[in-house]
């Protein structure tokens, strides 16, 4: 198998898996729920930390504290990879 088929199969395998869990167990693992005073704009939505193992992310929308679902980001991260790898194959093949 090629590496572009294998990124290709990884993208797939790897947008599915997300598209399900992000169903089934919806985004956010853990919020805080203050009322917000003040209407929430655009300009307050910030990504406030980034651990890289266990891979996390959190982010606040100006008064609460989110953080995503461990279960979707990593299939995400997976089809990021094979997109990486699918192209990577691509310009492999071009060049040959």
């Amino acid at each position: 198998m090629s590496l572009r088929h294998a990124g290709a199969t990884l993208f797939g395998a790897g947008l599915l898996v997300w598209a399900v869990a992000y169903v089934v167990l919806g985004p956010v693992a853990g919020s805080t729920e203050v009322a917000c005073v003040d209407p929430v704009a655009l300009a307050d939505y910030a990504v406030t930390g980034v651990q890289s193992w266990p891979p996390t992310l959190t982010y606040t929308d100006g008064c609460n504290q989110k953080t995503l679902q461990p279960l979707v980001l990593w299939p995400f991260l997976a089809s990021v990879a094979g997109l990486g790898l699918a192209g990577v194959g691509q310009v492999l093949v071009s060049t040959e």
